[in-house]
């Protein structure tokens, strides 16, 4: 196990935002940590988690404690089986699918996470989300390893139950059912997926992946008259955020270096030496707009980590 000290955070994080950290590991097995959590117990530490830093903000606060990078990168196959640790990227379990003729995750490679964030956050796009091939997920658990099915976990709309606030649970891995099928096709399919992407969204820039969930829920129906395409959304019960954003005049709105996305209103960029606090404010400005002009409360996705830690 080789922790290091004083480690600047933002360097993990796709927002390349981020203070340091008095204890880094990056984690290469599940020996390493385990041993970094133990490590923590021992010296009272709270522990934070980063995979693959895509959906993840970062207080420019130094965090006296202990954050894992989880590196571990392993996969095995049993007939229509992946197990996939943490660290391992959506792309190369997907990847790893289509050598072993197995397909189901084809909308997979456009979302940059690994397997653990995916789990936690439930992590979806183009129609397909985590829990729709996951069946158990190994975790660690008051010093045991153990594997928890995934129907006991709570999965719904980018959530799990791990994300709980008395949720201590470490997401070392994931073991997914995918199928035989046609690899050339879901080739096809993760390209032109990721083609989609491209076109919509920022890509080569600093920035989170989308800051706010979509709306699930109610909304004003006269508002129908001023935006048509609400009816649309309102019959498949969600209105993409990024739609309420954009509608709400907010395009290229910036706090400091920080700014919401000209091609996509869900992504915030962050345009030079971008500080945690602009983006704290960015989302508020945004949120009280979205509020004034629709009625709704959006709620962020984006995931925060900062020094009130938990003590696992």
């Amino acid at each position: 196990m080789n922790i290091q000290e004083n480690i600047t955070l933002g360097t993990l994080s796709t927002f390349k935002i981020g203070g340091k950290a008095k204890y880094v590991i990056f984690a290469e097995s599940n020996d390493d940590i385990i041993s970094a959590l133990r490590f923590a117990q021992e010296k009272s530490l709270p522990v934070g988690i980063i995979g693959a830093g895509c959906n993840l903000l970062i207080s420019d606060d130094d965090i006296n404690g202990l954050v894992i990078k989880m590196n571990t990168r392993n996969i095995d196959v049993n007939h229509t089986h992946l197990f996939a640790e943490a660290g391992v990227s959506l792309a190369a379990l997907t990847a790893f699918g289509h050598k072993n003729n197995l397909t189901g995750l084809e909308w997979a490679p456009s979302v940059p996470s690994s397997v653990g964030g995916a789990i936690r956050g439930n992590a979806g796009a183009f129609g397909g989300e985590t829990k729709d091939r996951l069946k158990q997920v190994r975790v660690y658990r008051n010093g045991q390893i153990i594997d928890v099915d995934a129907t006991d976990i709570g999965f719904h709309y980018r959530y799990s139950g791990f994300k709980a606030e008395n949720n201590k649970d470490i997401i070392l891995g994931g073991l997914f059912e995918l199928e035989f099928g046609d690899v050339a096709e879901g080739q096809k399919q993760v390209r032109d997926n990721i083609v989609r992407k491209n076109q919509n969204q920022p890509v080569g820039v600093a920035c989170s992946g989308c800051i706010f969930k979509n709306y699930e829920g109610t909304i004003n129906s006269s508002l129908i008259d001023k935006f048509p395409e609400l009816e649309n959304f309102i019959a498949k019960g969600i209105i993409p955020s990024g739609y309420l954003i954009e509608k709400s005049g907010l395009k290229g709105m910036s706090s400091g270096n920080i700014r919401v996305s000209d091609k996509h209103a869900n992504y915030m960029v962050n345009t030079g030496d971008g500080k945690f606090e602009d983006v704290i404010n960015l989302i508020q400005i945004v949120k009280d707009k979205v509020l004034q002009e629709f009625g709704v409360n959006i709620e962020e996705e984006v995931v925060y980590l900062h020094k009130q830690m938990k003590i696992i």
